[in-house]
């Protein structure tokens, strides 16, 4: 048995208020509502997104009472009293365990968990590490720490990486050609 923390993911923000009974309106990192893992009734831990928050830095964990999903995500926290109290609170980043996340099937796996994975050549030569990637409203965003250091940012689409292997934990990319 070992004393290792959970490894947490942030899966959303709050950086407003909604109404007067203390709800927050939730920024999801995946927009998608119906395939979010946040419920009625789960623990989050929940840390703060700059120095005005209350939230201890460490984190805290808060229980989601009532999740509402519309045209916005509005999300009632236990504990909560009203709009001032949520306003001590705002703003936050909403992170929960990762085994909190449902089985993959068929290879398919999170895109949190090609951190740190190996980017290679179609020829399989190692080209660096996917480090982080974001979203910019559009698509995916990789960042890929390069041998030299350098970091590469590429949408993730087929025409630069056309393969992952979950398997053996690679990523294959296509470097892109630079005109002048």
């Amino acid at each position: 048995m070992t004393n290792e923390k959970p490894k947490l993911i942030k899966i959303a923000s709050a950086f407003h208020p909604h109404g007067i009974k203390g709800q927050a309106e939730l920024r999801l990192l995946n927009d998608n509502f119906d395939e979010s893992i946040l419920d009625d009734g789960m623990k989050v831990i929940l840390f703060p997104a700059s120095e005005k928050s209350k939230i201890s830095k460490t984190g805290e964990e808060w229980l989601i009472l009532k999740l509402q999903f519309g045209n916005k995500v509005i999300c009632t926290f236990e504990g909560v009293k009203d709009r001032t109290h949520l306003e001590t609170l705002l703003p936050f980043e909403i992170h929960v365990p990762r085994d909190a996340f449902p089985e993959t099937e068929n290879n398919e796996v999170y895109l949190v968990d090609l951190i740190d994975w190996e980017v290679v050549s179609p020829e399989g030569e190692k080209l660096g590490n996917l480090e982080s990637f974001s979203d910019n409203g559009m698509q995916y965003l990789f960042e890929v720490r390069l041998n030299d250091g350098s970091i590469l940012t590429l949408p993730y689409v087929d025409a630069f990486f056309p393969e992952i292997d979950s398997e053996n934990k690679k990523i294959t990319m296509i470097m892109p050609e630079y005109s002048e």
